[in-house]
Formats: C-alpha cells, structure tokens, sequence
C-alpha cells in the first residue's frame, strides 16, 4: 500500500510526542481531509493545526492554494515562529 510521511516541529511536535508518523496514501487527501487523519491520531493537536503552514516536498503550500498528498509525499507541519 503506498504511503507518505508527515513531519512534525515545534508545537506540533510537541502534542504529537513523535518527529514523524506513516500514513497510508488514499485518493484526494487535501488539507482538510490531512488534519482529520492528524486528528484522528493525535487528538492533542487540535489547537495546533488552526495556525500551521504545511510544506509538502519542502515546499511551502499557500492557503488559498489547492494540493493532494501524492503517494511517497513528505509533509511538514510548521507552526508559526516567532522572532526575537
């Protein structure tokens, strides 16, 4: 079964307790459809995921940009990062 890779940093990594998860790939998995997957697995980032960016393939996706996870994907879940 083909699959992709989600990354986690900061806060996300942080509610998650992992760096990294598998997910199996299936068909039409958007941003919306991602974080009910990241949801459903790790309830603690339901604060989180309202304010991160994803980048998939170290490529920031914009949020009025439209994108579906590919088989063998890698996506970044990257909070906000303050300054200082």
């Amino acid at each position: 079964m083909p699959q992709f890779s989600v990354l986690y940093f900061a806060s996300a990594k942080d509610a998650s307790k992992v760096e990294s998860d598998k997910f199996e790939w299936s068909e039409g998995i958007d941003a919306q459809a991602l974080k009910q997957l990241l949801l459903d697995r790790h309830p603690d980032l339901t604060g989180v995921l309202n304010t991160v960016m994803f980048a998939v393939n170290m490529e920031y996706m914009e949020d009025n940009q439209p994108w579906t996870v590919q088989p063998g994907d890698e996506v970044a879940i990257i909070p906000p990062v303050s300054g200082g």
